[in-house]
C-alpha cells in the first residue's frame, strides 16, 4: 500500500485543514499522515522532500532514495519483495479500504482555480484547474456576473488535441493570449497549449506529455522536449516566457520553433546576477512591466526581477531563502512572504498573490515597500472593504485599469477587487447550463436506483419532488436539466418538475438529472448536483404518473 507523509516546511501547511485541501486538489486517493512535530520524519531519518521509503511486510526499512523518482524505477524491487513476501506467506492481497472522514465535497462550477488571465475589460480566462478546463467568461460590472461563453476542455483528465470540445488537460494554470490564440500552461501534462479561438481548435506546441529530467536535448522541435511543470506563461508577440516551476527555471519559445532555458541554472536555490547563473525556486508565476519580468519564487517566498538590457541581470526584491519566510510587511530585507504564487504588476505597482498568508499584497520596487491590499491572514470567504475581506490561498492574478482579479483558489471562486472604492466582491457565474456534463455514456452505472412500478403504455407523465439542503435555493440563472433517452428537459426555478416519457415495454428509464443551486443568502456560492436515477418499469398496471423523490445531499 502506499501511504503519504506530510512533514510541513511552512506553517500553513501544518494545518490538518491545508492537507485536506492540498489531498483533494491533486486526487490523492490513499491516506496521508499531517507529521506536524516531523516525528516520522525523524523516526526514518528522512533528510529530503521529497524523500521515497519502501517498507517490507515485517516493517523493516529496505530502501530510502531521496529526490524525484520515477515510480517506473521502483518496479523491480516492490516486485522482489511481493516474491519474497508470497514465498513466506505475509504476503496479503485483500485491498485496504479508508472511510473518509466526513461527505464529500459538493460539486461546484469552478475547483481550485488557479490562475485568471484578463483580456479586456470585459473578458476573462479561468484556469478551472481541478475541472481540467479553461472557462472564458463575458464580464458585466454593473451587475458583478461573469457569463461563461466558452468552455475550452471536456473536464476529463488527459492530454489530447482537437475540437475544444473533446480536448483534454491535466492541472492547467497560467495563460496568455495573443491575438486569436490562448496559450495555456498545462501543467501536469508538462506541455504548453495553444487555443486557437476563431477556429475552436486546441493544439500541443510543446512538450511531449512526459516530465523531463534534469538534462536538456534542445536540438529539436518543442513538442519533441520534455518539460517540468510549466505553471504560467506570459507573452510579448511571438515570444513566450514559462515559468517551469519543476526545473526551477524561466524559459523561452520562440515562434513554437525554438525552446529553452532563458533564466536560471536548475539548481533550487536564492542566487542572483546574470540570468543564465542565477538559480531560482519553483517559480510559479510571471508577468511584464516597468523593463523587467517580475517572478513569484515560491519555494523561496520571493520576488524576483531579470531586467532586459545588454547585461540581463536577475535581482531578488524581496525574500531573502528557502527558510526565510513569514508575513511581515515593511522594506527591503524585513519583509516575509509565504509561498507566494501570483503576480501581476501595473504601473509601479506590482500585486502579489500571498498564498499561504491568505493575503493580496502590493510591493513598490522603486521602494522595496511591501504592504497588505486585502485579507486578514486567515483562510475565510468574506466581502467588502479591503481591511475586512477574507480569501483563501489565491493562486492567481491579473489587472485591468481598475480592476484586480483573483483566483480564491481554495475557496473555488473568482473574487473581484475594486481599487477605486477599495472593495471585494464575489463574481457570480451565469450561462452554468454551458457546464452541463456530457452526455453520460450508456454503461455508467446508476447513483441511484428507484422501485420498479406498473404503468399503461403510451405517455408516462413523470413528476420530480425535489429536496434541497438547508439553506439553499434553486439557481435563478440556471435550468434544473434532465436528460431521458435523448431527450432533454429544461426548468427554471419555480417550474412545476414535470415531464413525459413515451413507455411502450418494460424498460429500465434512465434520467440523467443536474441541478443547479446556491446558499439561499448568497447567491454567488453556488453548486451543481449531478445524479443518474434509474426508474424500472413494466407494462399492465393503470398507473399513468409516477413522482421521483430527487434528494440534493
Amino acid at each position: 500500500m502506499t501511504l503519504g507523509v506530510h512533514s510541513a516546511k511552512f506553517p500553513t501547511e501544518k494545518l490538518t485543514t491545508s492537507i485536506r485541501e492540498a489531498v483533494m486538489r491533486h486526487e490523492m486517493s490513499w491516506p496521508v499522515i499531517n507529521d506536524a512535530g516531523f516525528q516520522v520524519w525523524n523516526s526514518y531519518a528522512v533528510r529530503a522532500w521529497p524523500t521515497v521509503v519502501l517498507v517490507d511486510p515485517a516493517g523493516r526499512v529496505v530502501e530510502t532514495t531521496p529526490g524525484e523518482i520515477s515510480a517506473e524505477d521502483f518496479i523491480p524491487t516492490i516486485q522482489t519483495l511481493i516474491d519474497q513476501a508470497e514465498q513466506n506467506g505475509t504476503l496479503q492481497r485483500e485491498p485496504i479500504t479508508f472511510a473518509p472522514e466526513e461527505e464529500a465535497e459538493p460539486t461546484r462550477p469552478l475547483k481550485y482555480p488557479a490562475k485568471v488571465l484578463a483580456a479586456a475589460e470585459d473578458r476573462l480566462f479561468v484556469a478551472d484547474t481541478g475541472h481540467n478546463r479553461i472557462l472564458e467568461l463575458k464580464l458585466d460590472a454593473e451587475k458583478q456576473t461573469g457569463e461563461i461563453v466558452r468552455v475550452i476542455g471536456s473536464g476529463q483528465r488527459g492530454l489530447q488535441d482537437g475540437p475544444i470540445a473533446s480536448t483534454q488537460f491535466h492541472g492547467p494554470h497560467g495563460m496568455a493570449l495573443v491575438g486569436d490564440v490562448l496559450y495555456v500552461a498545462d501543467t501536469e501534462n508538462h506541455a504548453i497549449r495553444a487555443v486557437d479561438l476563431a477556429n475552436q481548435t486546441v493544439r500541443t506546441v510543446a512538450g511531449t506529455g512526459e516530465k523531463g529530467g534534469y538534462r536538456l536535448d534542445l536540438d529539436q522541435p518543442p513538442t519533441q522536449i520534455e518539460l517540468r511543470s510549466p505553471w504560467d506563461v506570459y507573452a510579448e508577440g511571438d515570444i513566450i516566457f514559462i515559468a517551469m516551476a519543476g526545473s526551477h527555471m524561466i524559459w523561452v519559445m520562440l515562434d513554437e520553433k525554438q525552446l529553452g532555458p532563458f533564466a536560471g541554472n536548475g539548481r533550487e536555490a536564492l542566487v542572483d546576477g546574470p540570468r543564465g547563473e542565477a538559480s531560482f525556486n519553483q517559480p510559479s508565476a510571471i508577468d511584464f512591466g516597468m523593463g523587467h519580468l517580475f517572478v513569484a519564487d515560491s519555494e523561496a517566498s520571493a520576488i524576483r526581477a531579470i531586467s532586459f538590457d545588454e547585461e540581463s541581470q536577475v535581482m531578488t526584491l524581496i525574500g531573502r531563502g528557502l527558510f526565510e519566510f513569514g508575513d511581515i510587511d515593511g522594506v527591503g530585507g524585513e519583509v516575509r512572504l509565504q509561498h507566494p504564487t501570483g503576480v501581476a504588476v501595473q504601473g509601479s505597482t506590482v500585486y502579489i498573490a500571498d498564498t499561504y498568508n491568505n493575503k493580496i499584497k502590493t510591493l513598490d520596487p522603486t521602494k522595496a515597500l511591501v504592504e497588505t491590499l486585502i485579507g486578514s491572514g486567515e483562510s475565510g470567504h468574506a466581502d467588502g472593504a479591503f481591511a475586512a475581506a477574507q480569501v483563501y490561498e489565491p493562486e492567481g492574478l491579473d489587472v485591468q485599469g481598475e480592476t484586480l482579479f483573483i483566483a480564491d483558489t481554495n475557496n473555488h471562486l473568482i473574487r473581484v477587487a475594486d481599487l477605486s472604492t477599495q472593495t471585494v466582491h464575489t463574481l457570480t457565474l451565469t450561462g452554468l447550463d454551458k457546464l452541463m456534463p456530457a452526455i453520460p455514456a450508456l454503461e455508467r452505472e446508476p447513483d441511484h436506483r428507484l422501485e420498479a412500478i406498473s404503468v399503461q403504455a403510451g405517455d408516462l407523465s413523470i413528476t420530480l419532488h425535489l429536496s434541497l439542503p438547508a439553506g439553499t435555493k434553486l439557481n435563478p440563472d440556471a435550468p434544473l436539466t434532465v436528460r431521458q433517452n435523448g431527450s432533454v428537459h429544461q426548468f427554471q426555478a419555480g417550474d412545476d418538475l414535470r415531464f413525459t416519457a413515451q413507455i411502450d415495454a418494460a424498460q429500465d428509464l434512465d434520467l440523467d438529472i443536474v441541478v443547479y443551486y446556491c446558499e439561499a443568502e448568497d447567491a454567488r456560492l453556488c453548486m451543481i448536483h449531478d445524479t443518474r436515477l434509474r426508474l424500472p418499469i413494466q407494462v399492465g398496471g393503470e398507473a399513468q404518473t409516477v413522482t421521483v423523490p430527487l434528494a440534493v445531499e
